[in-house]
């Protein structure tokens, strides 16, 4: 009689200690199709399988044992005759293996207390940074080949293999998703993502890319160049640098006289980040210098408060909701940009929308502006300028140490 293939050592003692356990001597177990099958064959009666919702691997034998040890119980106690039954009935009492989540609507609820409630983050967020992963999660819950976190978030993982960015935006788009599982739709513990987990599985992080800033030269070429063609989207780039603006700010303007009776520019944008609220705030211009120093002096401010300042219009003829993603798009479409970015990587820089930003913080630092009049300026405290922004380059640091070295009145 040929020897019956056993498999490895663990199915071997995984099959052996289901038939060997007192209880369990009319059940066995099986790999059906990568699933666990349970076998269940009364004295009466016709035997009877169901395939369990966990894969034939040697990490999920405890809970299959846990199962079947709860589905033998149910049995024997009268409450059911049917093993997909007791099976059920093992899993609705149990706190790691629940079924009857749907997932879809864990999904749903998910989008709406991040773009309504908690983080209030835009459509564009979310189809970005959530939705292609979740959607991947989705298919691989619906279809059983992920019974768990662990194996949820690994699974889940391969498709964005090499992909270091793609990894941590999947990672906390699928923490997300099965802590709202758990807290809001009674899904099992056994769903939940650690962060040990992500730890193992996300792999080695993207090498941090230094942001870009650009010269003032730079950007008098960079807004020159797309004035001769498009001078709404001129005006774009002028407030963006002249002001240090998010690009989604760019919805927040309106004309304002300051208290010395100037014009002036309020942004009413509050951005919530991390328990905190930035607050509405009057803009500061720091304006660029030409070749000899001399301030260029864009009248943007004069042009919005007189209601001649133009901005881009959408294809209704109304302006344009601006924000990062439409700069961004604006601008990989114009040849001064593409240009002022190739020199960027050259120099080892990530040249984005939000460039502007970190420009404007940099020149401010050149120009000597006191750091808490920049970040109140900036919209943001002091630890959150000295983590995420610019405060210096090659020149300016030249510069400094070579100023530092040379004292009025000192001769080399």
């Amino acid at each position: 009689m040929p020897k019956t293939n056993v498999g490895s050592p663990w199915e071997a003692n995984f099959r052996s200690s289901i038939r060997t356990t007192p209880g369990l001597e009319s059940w066995t177990v099986s790999n059906a199709g990568g699933k666990i099958q349970v076998r269940f064959r009364p004295s009466k009666g016709k035997a009877q399988a169901v395939r369990l919702p966990l894969l034939w691997e040697q990490g999920n034998v405890n809970r299959a044992t846990l199962l079947i040890n709860r589905a033998a119980k149910a049995l024997l106690e009268g409450s059911t005759d049917s093993l997909t039954a007791a099976i059920a009935i093992a899993q609705g009492n149990s706190t790691t293996m629940r079924i009857g989540v749907n997932w879809e609507e864990v999904a749903e609820g998910l989008r709406d207390v991040l773009m309504n409630h908690r983080n209030e983050i835009l459509a564009k967020t979310w189809s970005d940074n959530y939705e292609p992963y979740i959607n991947e999660a989705l298919r691989l819950i619906n279809s059983g080949e992920a019974t768990d976190g662990h194996t949820l978030l690994k699974n889940t993982l391969t498709k964005w293999a090499g992909k270091a960015p793609s990894r941590a935006a999947c990672c906390i788009a699928l923490r997300n998703l099965s802590d709202h599982a758990i807290s809001r739709f009674g899904a099992a513990k056994s769903w939940q993502i650690t962060a040990l987990d992500i730890k193992e599985l996300r792999g080695k992080p993207a090498k941090k890319r230094r942001k870009a800033t650009l010269t003032d030269t730079e950007l008098q070429f960079l807004i020159d160049g797309i004035a001769n063609r498009n001078h709404r989207w001129a005006n774009v780039l002028r407030i963006l640098t002249l002001f240090g603006l998010r690009p989604i700010e760019l919805q927040y303007l309106s004309p304002n006289t300051r208290e010395d009776k100037s014009l002036g520019l309020w942004c009413s944008y509050e951005k919530t980040c991390g328990g905190s609220q930035t607050s509405q705030r009057q803009l500061e211009p720091c304006w660029l210098q030409d070749s000899d120093g001399a301030l260029i002096k864009w009248t943007v401010i004069e042009q919005m408060h007189a209601g001649l300042l133009e901005l881009p219009l959408g294809n209704d003829g109304e302006p344009r909701k601006l924000d990062g993603h439409y700069v961004e798009t604006f601008l990989k479409r114009q040849l001064e940009w593409n240009q002022l970015k190739q020199i960027c990587e050259d120099r080892g820089e990530w040249l984005r929308a939000y460039s502007f930003r970190d420009t404007f913080s940099l020149r401010c630092h050149r120009q000597k502006i006191e750091l808490g009049a920049i970040c109140a300026a900036m919209g943001h405290n002091l630890e959150a300028h000295a983590r995420a922004y610019r405060w210096e380059s090659q020149q300016t640091t030249a510069k400094a140490f070579a100023s530092a070295a040379e004292p009025a009145g000192w001769q080399r």
